[in-house]
Protein backbone atom coordinates (compact mmCIF):
# COMPACT_ATOMS: atom_id res chain seq x y z
CA UNK A 1 0.00 0.00 0.00
CA UNK A 2 0.88 3.94 -0.80
CA UNK A 3 -0.01 7.03 -0.63
CA UNK A 4 -1.40 8.52 -3.74
CA UNK A 5 -0.38 11.80 -2.32
CA UNK A 6 2.89 13.56 -1.18
CA UNK A 7 1.34 14.84 2.02
CA UNK A 8 0.72 13.02 5.58
CA UNK A 9 -1.99 10.02 5.20
CA UNK A 10 -4.00 10.21 8.23
CA UNK A 11 -5.61 6.72 8.78
CA UNK A 12 -9.21 6.89 9.20
CA UNK A 13 -11.90 3.80 9.67
CA UNK A 14 -13.31 4.89 6.35
CA UNK A 15 -10.18 3.44 4.39
CA UNK A 16 -11.06 0.29 5.98
CA UNK A 17 -13.96 -0.01 3.17
CA UNK A 18 -12.15 -1.60 0.46
CA UNK A 19 -11.06 -4.50 2.39
CA UNK A 20 -14.71 -5.34 4.30
CA UNK A 21 -16.23 -4.87 0.94
CA UNK A 22 -13.92 -7.46 -0.31
CA UNK A 23 -14.20 -9.66 3.12
CA UNK A 24 -17.98 -9.46 2.84
CA UNK A 25 -18.05 -10.67 -0.80
CA UNK A 26 -15.77 -13.51 0.07
CA UNK A 27 -17.89 -14.48 2.76
CA UNK A 28 -21.03 -14.59 0.24
CA UNK A 29 -19.04 -16.57 -2.44
CA UNK A 30 -17.38 -19.25 -0.11
CA UNK A 31 -19.89 -20.16 1.87
CA UNK A 32 -21.91 -21.78 -0.53
CA UNK A 33 -18.45 -23.41 -2.49
CA UNK A 34 -18.04 -24.73 1.64
CA UNK A 35 -21.41 -26.74 1.29
CA UNK A 36 -20.93 -28.05 -2.44
CA UNK A 37 -17.48 -29.13 -2.14
CA UNK A 38 -16.69 -29.18 -6.01
CA UNK A 39 -13.27 -30.72 -7.18
CA UNK A 40 -9.93 -28.74 -6.30
CA UNK A 41 -8.52 -27.28 -9.54
CA UNK A 42 -5.02 -27.94 -10.05
CA UNK A 43 -3.71 -24.70 -10.02
CA UNK A 44 0.10 -26.06 -8.06
CA UNK A 45 2.33 -27.97 -9.84
CA UNK A 46 3.91 -30.28 -6.34
CA UNK A 47 1.58 -31.44 -3.35
CA UNK A 48 -0.62 -28.98 -1.79
CA UNK A 49 -1.06 -31.48 1.45
CA UNK A 50 2.56 -31.63 2.53
CA UNK A 51 4.57 -29.45 3.77
CA UNK A 52 7.65 -29.85 1.32
CA UNK A 53 5.28 -29.25 -1.65
CA UNK A 54 3.66 -26.89 0.26
CA UNK A 55 6.92 -24.93 0.37
CA UNK A 56 7.80 -25.52 -3.71
CA UNK A 57 4.27 -23.68 -4.00
CA UNK A 58 4.69 -20.93 -2.60
CA UNK A 59 8.46 -20.56 -4.23
CA UNK A 60 6.43 -20.60 -7.21
CA UNK A 61 3.89 -18.19 -6.40
CA UNK A 62 6.70 -15.44 -5.20
CA UNK A 63 8.86 -15.77 -8.41
CA UNK A 64 5.96 -14.96 -9.97
CA UNK A 65 5.11 -12.19 -8.32
CA UNK A 66 8.55 -11.00 -7.73
CA UNK A 67 9.05 -11.44 -11.98
CA UNK A 68 6.12 -9.89 -12.81
CA UNK A 69 6.81 -6.41 -10.66
CA UNK A 70 9.98 -6.79 -12.00
CA UNK A 71 8.96 -6.43 -15.62
CA UNK A 72 6.34 -4.42 -15.23
CA UNK A 73 9.00 -1.70 -13.39
CA UNK A 74 11.69 -2.27 -16.47
CA UNK A 75 8.90 -1.26 -18.72
CA UNK A 76 7.60 1.33 -17.20
CA UNK A 77 10.95 2.74 -17.21
CA UNK A 78 11.49 1.97 -21.19
CA UNK A 79 8.27 4.31 -21.11
CA UNK A 80 6.00 1.40 -22.66
CA UNK A 81 2.90 2.74 -19.89
CA UNK A 82 0.39 2.17 -22.69
CA UNK A 83 1.73 -1.73 -23.28
CA UNK A 84 1.78 -2.19 -19.39
CA UNK A 85 -2.29 -1.10 -19.02
CA UNK A 86 -3.05 -3.02 -22.19
CA UNK A 87 -1.21 -6.05 -20.92
CA UNK A 88 -3.00 -5.51 -17.61
CA UNK A 89 -6.60 -4.91 -19.10
CA UNK A 90 -6.44 -8.57 -21.21
CA UNK A 91 -4.77 -10.25 -17.91
CA UNK A 92 -7.67 -9.37 -15.94
CA UNK A 93 -9.91 -10.02 -18.48
CA UNK A 94 -8.20 -13.66 -18.66
CA UNK A 95 -8.40 -14.57 -15.26
CA UNK A 96 -12.04 -12.48 -14.44
CA UNK A 97 -13.31 -14.94 -16.99
CA UNK A 98 -11.19 -18.41 -15.57
CA UNK A 99 -12.23 -17.72 -11.85
CA UNK A 100 -15.82 -17.07 -12.73
CA UNK A 101 -16.32 -19.76 -15.26
CA UNK A 102 -14.81 -21.99 -12.28
CA UNK A 103 -16.96 -20.86 -10.13
CA UNK A 104 -20.28 -21.00 -12.40
CA UNK A 105 -19.65 -24.38 -13.07
CA UNK A 106 -18.96 -25.40 -9.74
CA UNK A 107 -22.41 -24.24 -8.34
CA UNK A 108 -24.29 -25.19 -11.46
CA UNK A 109 -22.46 -28.99 -11.15
CA UNK A 110 -24.03 -28.87 -7.75
CA UNK A 111 -28.03 -29.13 -9.62
CA UNK A 112 -27.63 -29.70 -12.98
CA UNK A 113 -25.96 -32.06 -15.04
CA UNK A 114 -22.93 -30.21 -17.03
CA UNK A 115 -22.33 -32.76 -19.77
CA UNK A 116 -25.19 -31.64 -21.36
CA UNK A 117 -24.47 -28.99 -24.11
CA UNK A 118 -27.59 -26.59 -22.51
CA UNK A 119 -25.60 -26.25 -19.36
CA UNK A 120 -22.40 -26.19 -20.90
CA UNK A 121 -23.25 -22.89 -22.47
CA UNK A 122 -25.10 -21.18 -19.11
CA UNK A 123 -22.23 -21.50 -17.77
CA UNK A 124 -20.30 -19.88 -20.31
CA UNK A 125 -22.42 -17.00 -20.69
CA UNK A 126 -22.82 -16.50 -17.29
CA UNK A 127 -18.98 -16.48 -16.90
CA UNK A 128 -18.69 -14.06 -19.88
CA UNK A 129 -21.27 -11.57 -18.58
CA UNK A 130 -19.23 -11.89 -14.81
CA UNK A 131 -16.21 -11.21 -16.57
CA UNK A 132 -17.41 -8.70 -18.82
CA UNK A 133 -18.94 -6.83 -16.08
CA UNK A 134 -16.05 -6.94 -13.78
CA UNK A 135 -14.26 -5.39 -16.90
CA UNK A 136 -16.44 -2.71 -17.09
CA UNK A 137 -16.47 -1.48 -13.37
CA UNK A 138 -13.06 -1.79 -13.07
CA UNK A 139 -11.86 -0.06 -16.06
CA UNK A 140 -14.65 3.09 -15.53
CA UNK A 141 -14.21 6.19 -14.33
CA UNK A 142 -15.02 6.67 -10.65
CA UNK A 143 -14.09 5.19 -7.85
CA UNK A 144 -17.37 3.98 -6.54
CA UNK A 145 -17.72 1.46 -10.15
CA UNK A 146 -14.03 0.43 -9.63
CA UNK A 147 -14.55 -0.53 -6.18
CA UNK A 148 -17.46 -2.80 -7.30
CA UNK A 149 -14.95 -3.94 -10.04
CA UNK A 150 -11.98 -4.78 -7.91
CA UNK A 151 -13.87 -6.06 -4.78
CA UNK A 152 -15.58 -8.86 -7.40
CA UNK A 153 -12.33 -9.76 -8.56
CA UNK A 154 -10.17 -10.28 -5.67
CA UNK A 155 -13.18 -12.13 -4.08
CA UNK A 156 -13.80 -14.12 -6.92
CA UNK A 157 -9.96 -14.67 -7.08
CA UNK A 158 -9.32 -15.31 -3.25
CA UNK A 159 -11.64 -18.12 -3.09
CA UNK A 160 -10.78 -19.80 -6.38
CA UNK A 161 -7.10 -19.68 -4.87
CA UNK A 162 -8.10 -20.56 -1.25
CA UNK A 163 -9.74 -23.81 -1.91
CA UNK A 164 -7.49 -25.07 -4.95
CA UNK A 165 -4.47 -24.46 -2.78
CA UNK A 166 -5.92 -26.36 0.39
CA UNK A 167 -4.95 -25.02 4.38
CA UNK A 168 -1.32 -26.78 4.25
CA UNK A 169 0.03 -24.64 1.05
CA UNK A 170 -2.07 -21.81 2.24
CA UNK A 171 -0.07 -21.47 5.23
CA UNK A 172 2.79 -22.05 3.92
CA UNK A 173 2.07 -19.06 1.42
CA UNK A 174 1.29 -16.68 3.97
CA UNK A 175 4.48 -16.85 5.41
CA UNK A 176 6.28 -16.73 2.01
CA UNK A 177 4.17 -13.55 1.08
CA UNK A 178 4.87 -12.00 4.55
CA UNK A 179 8.80 -12.06 3.93
CA UNK A 180 8.22 -11.43 0.19
CA UNK A 181 6.10 -8.24 0.60
CA UNK A 182 8.39 -6.36 3.42
CA UNK A 183 11.74 -7.19 0.66
CA UNK A 184 9.91 -6.09 -2.29
CA UNK A 185 8.72 -2.90 -0.96
CA UNK A 186 11.73 -1.66 1.16
CA UNK A 187 13.84 -2.92 -0.90
CA UNK A 188 12.35 -4.51 -4.27
CA UNK A 189 10.46 -4.58 -7.58
CA UNK A 190 6.93 -3.15 -5.13
CA UNK A 191 8.43 -0.21 -3.80
CA UNK A 192 9.87 0.73 -6.94
CA UNK A 193 7.19 -0.11 -9.48
CA UNK A 194 5.14 2.26 -6.90
CA UNK A 195 7.29 5.25 -7.23
CA UNK A 196 7.68 4.82 -10.76
CA UNK A 197 3.43 5.25 -11.15
CA UNK A 198 0.95 7.80 -10.25
CA UNK A 199 -2.06 7.15 -8.70
CA UNK A 200 -4.49 6.00 -11.70
CA UNK A 201 -2.15 4.96 -13.42
CA UNK A 202 -2.66 1.32 -13.44
CA UNK A 203 -6.36 0.86 -13.14
CA UNK A 204 -7.09 -3.25 -12.25
CA UNK A 205 -3.36 -3.48 -10.79
CA UNK A 206 -3.97 -0.92 -8.28
CA UNK A 207 -7.28 0.56 -6.51
CA UNK A 208 -6.83 4.45 -5.25
CA UNK A 209 -9.12 5.20 -2.42
CA UNK A 210 -9.24 8.75 -1.89
CA UNK A 211 -5.32 9.25 -0.60
CA UNK A 212 -4.64 5.47 -0.58
CA UNK A 213 -3.56 3.14 -3.09
CA UNK A 214 -3.93 -0.65 -2.60
CA UNK A 215 -2.68 -3.35 -4.70
CA UNK A 216 -5.12 -5.63 -6.32
CA UNK A 217 -2.89 -8.57 -4.94
CA UNK A 218 -3.16 -7.57 -1.16
CA UNK A 219 -7.09 -8.29 -1.66
CA UNK A 220 -6.69 -11.34 -3.03
CA UNK A 221 -4.72 -12.75 -0.63
CA UNK A 222 -6.92 -11.41 2.25
CA UNK A 223 -9.70 -13.38 0.40
CA UNK A 224 -7.47 -16.32 0.23
CA UNK A 225 -7.25 -16.36 3.90
CA UNK A 226 -10.11 -15.60 4.48
CA UNK A 227 -11.38 -18.47 2.36
CA UNK A 228 -9.01 -20.82 3.74
CA UNK A 229 -11.21 -20.21 7.26
CA UNK A 230 -14.75 -20.70 5.58
CA UNK A 231 -14.33 -23.49 3.94
CA UNK A 232 -12.09 -25.47 5.64
CA UNK A 233 -12.89 -24.02 9.40
CA UNK A 234 -16.33 -22.81 9.29
CA UNK A 235 -17.84 -19.51 9.21
CA UNK A 236 -16.40 -18.47 12.69
CA UNK A 237 -12.82 -19.26 11.70
CA UNK A 238 -13.94 -17.01 8.96
CA UNK A 239 -15.17 -14.28 11.36
CA UNK A 240 -11.92 -15.18 13.23
CA UNK A 241 -9.91 -14.49 10.25
CA UNK A 242 -11.95 -11.56 8.89
CA UNK A 243 -11.41 -9.63 12.07
CA UNK A 244 -7.80 -10.33 12.18
CA UNK A 245 -7.31 -8.60 8.77
CA UNK A 246 -9.01 -5.71 9.00
CA UNK A 247 -7.27 -5.08 12.13
CA UNK A 248 -3.74 -6.01 10.70
CA UNK A 249 -4.48 -3.63 8.07
CA UNK A 250 -5.67 -0.59 10.77
CA UNK A 251 -1.93 -1.47 11.91
CA UNK A 252 -0.67 -1.26 8.41
CA UNK A 253 -2.31 2.41 8.10
CA UNK A 254 -0.82 3.86 11.10
CA UNK A 255 2.12 2.63 10.19
CA UNK A 256 1.64 4.24 6.52
CA UNK A 257 1.34 7.68 8.31
CA UNK A 258 4.99 7.47 9.27
CA UNK A 259 6.87 5.97 5.46
CA UNK A 260 5.52 6.85 2.22
CA UNK A 261 5.22 3.22 1.61
CA UNK A 262 4.46 0.28 3.83
CA UNK A 263 3.53 -3.80 3.08
CA UNK A 264 -0.39 -4.40 2.90
CA UNK A 265 0.34 -7.92 3.54
CA UNK A 266 2.31 -9.22 6.91
CA UNK A 267 -0.08 -7.65 9.76
CA UNK A 268 -2.95 -8.33 7.86
CA UNK A 269 -2.07 -12.18 6.89
CA UNK A 270 -0.85 -12.77 10.38
CA UNK A 271 -3.59 -11.67 12.37
CA UNK A 272 -5.62 -12.94 9.88
CA UNK A 273 -3.92 -16.60 10.16
CA UNK A 274 -3.84 -15.57 13.68
CA UNK A 275 -7.94 -15.03 14.50
CA UNK A 276 -8.47 -18.34 12.27
CA UNK A 277 -6.41 -20.22 14.16
CA UNK A 278 -7.52 -19.60 17.63
CA UNK A 279 -11.24 -19.49 16.57
CA UNK A 280 -10.81 -22.71 14.94
CA UNK A 281 -9.02 -24.36 17.68
CA UNK A 282 -11.53 -22.63 20.64
CA UNK A 283 -14.44 -24.33 18.85
CA UNK A 284 -12.03 -27.74 17.87
CA UNK A 285 -12.39 -27.71 14.60
CA UNK A 286 -8.74 -27.40 14.12
CA UNK A 287 -7.05 -29.65 17.05
CA UNK A 288 -3.26 -29.48 17.64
Amino acid sequence: MAESESKVFKPRPKHLLPIVLGLFATGVLAYPISIVTPPQAQVTPFDVNSVSGASLNALVFVFALAASATVMFLLIRRGRMRFIRRLVKVALTVVSFAVAFWYSTSILASVVDLSTDLWTIVSLILAVGIAAAIGFTIFAKGQTHQLAGVTALGALTGVFLGYSIGPVTALVLVGALVVYDIVAVFRGPVGALAKAVEAGDLPGAMYTYGELTIGMGDLVFYSLVATTAMVFYGPLSFLGAALGILAGSYLGFRALSRFEMFPGLPFSLLLGVAGMLLVAIATRTLVL
